[in-house]
């Protein structure tokens, strides 16, 4: 009888163990050949929006590229790329480095209560590539056209919100690169001045000055900043006209770190400073600065100055007599609007995207009396700003 039981329970084990040879067997055939199979005959996506990513499409077939093989180097992007549910995939994957004890996604750190902040890594040689060059445009504007010039660089989430981060992680500090920023400028004794709304950020950071899904600042931390800047003083109505546009933005840090326990931001604007004349990238022009129809998009922060223009130029307060020329990242943005108030034109141009002839450009603009660079730090640590 024990024979028997021993028997039976063999077979069961060995039953048991070939079903799970041939799973295995059918899932590898499966993801090699089922899976490539589908993704083509499912129509290719151009964008992922979740991702933030352009993705790959069906490579040139022919036979250079697979003598050299760049098809199947490229065809392997194209299948991970276009791989169906993709996002649904890295959710889970996601979900489980999340539920193992992982707290970083792709340089974003998931913090305590859900805060997404970006690494930072302080970049000397950028940094003081972009240094030497603003402060050789300030020069020839200064000699030139006794222009006066002022670079605003903006701390990122990250340098207000360490005490979330996880026990283990790595970050520079950024006012100590700020300080960098502001001795080598002063040191070279240029005709630049500088500012940062670190101090005044710092203070109201208990405030939603920061989205926690994306990059940017909130619309409520560029009027703080404009108020220190340009007043000097805090508005005791801050929340006047600040209206909720949008809810649920998932920005670039989500699309890093793809977590659906993150809950979405809400957009919020000034209402009052909507209402100017626009013209952008030499095509396009509108009577408002805010653009209703990016709130059914993805990256709901391009509601602010109609997506990232590499040109425009603002129409103003009339009354002023002064124009300024601004070079901009997309922190800009929310900040532009207020300066309105100040200026009878705002001209705004993104070195990244568009090549300015200064000279040109001045010769025919003669009430620019002012030139602002405004970046945030991170993108004035990753790039080389201004190298045209």
């Amino acid at each position: 009888m024990n024979k028997k039981l021993a028997f039976n329970s063999s077979l069961s084990k060995n039953f048991k163990s070939n079903i799970l040879k041939y799973i295995t067997i059918i899932f590898f055939f499966g993801s090699i050949f089922i899976v490539p199979i589908i993704t083509l005959a499912t129509p290719d996506k151009k964008i992922n929006e979740i991702e933030n990513k352009v993705l790959t499409q069906f490579p040139e077939f022919s036979l250079p590229s697979i003598k050299s093989k760049r098809f199947m180097k490229n065809f392997d992007n194209y299948t991970s790329d276009q791989f169906p549910f993709r996002t649904d995939f890295i959710k889970l994957k996601n979900m489980y480095n999340y539920t193992i004890g992982n707290r970083e996604f792709r340089d974003i750190y998931i913090g305590k209560n859900g805060r997404l902040m970006e690494k930072f890594i302080f970049n000397k040689d950028n940094i003081d590539k972009n240094i030497s060059q603003t402060i050789n445009i300030s020069k020839y504007l200064y000699d030139n056209y006794n222009i006066n010039s002022k670079l605003m660089v903006i701390p990122t989430s990250i340098a207000f919100y360490e005490d979330l981060l996880p026990s283990w992680s790595y970050t520079d500090n950024q006012k100590s690169s700020l300080n960098y920023i502001e001795e080598n400028i002063n040191s070279n004794l240029s005709k630049l001045s500088f500012y940062t709304p670190y101090n005044i950020l710092s203070k109201n950071k208990d405030k939603y000055i920061y989205f926690n899904t994306d990059h940017h600042w909130t619309q409520l931390g560029a009027k703080i900043t404009y108020d220190d800047m340009y007043n000097n003083n805090l508005d005791n109505k801050l929340y006047s006209n600040y209206y909720k546009v949008a809810d649920n933005f998932y920005g670039t840090y989500y699309s890093k770190a793809i977590l659906p326990q993150i809950k979405g931001d809400a957009v919020s604007a000034y209402k009052n400073y909507n209402n100017f004349k626009m013209s952008m990238d030499f095509s396009k022009t509108f009577n408002t600065l805010y653009d209703e129809d990016k709130l059914n998009g993805k990256n709901k922060y391009q509601y602010f100055l109609h997506g990232d223009p590499g040109f425009a130029v603002i129409e103003g307060n009339s009354s002023k007599l002064s124009e300024i020329l601004i070079f901009k990242d997309s922190y800009a943005h929310s900040f532009i609007p207020f300066l309105t108030n100040d200026y009878s034109k705002i001209h705004v141009v993104d070195p990244r995207y568009y090549n300015l002839d200064v000279k040109d450009y001045l010769n025919n603009n003669k009430n620019i009396r002012e030139v602002l660079f405004i970046n945030n730090l991170q993108t004035f640590n990753s790039y080389k700003l201004y190298k045209k």
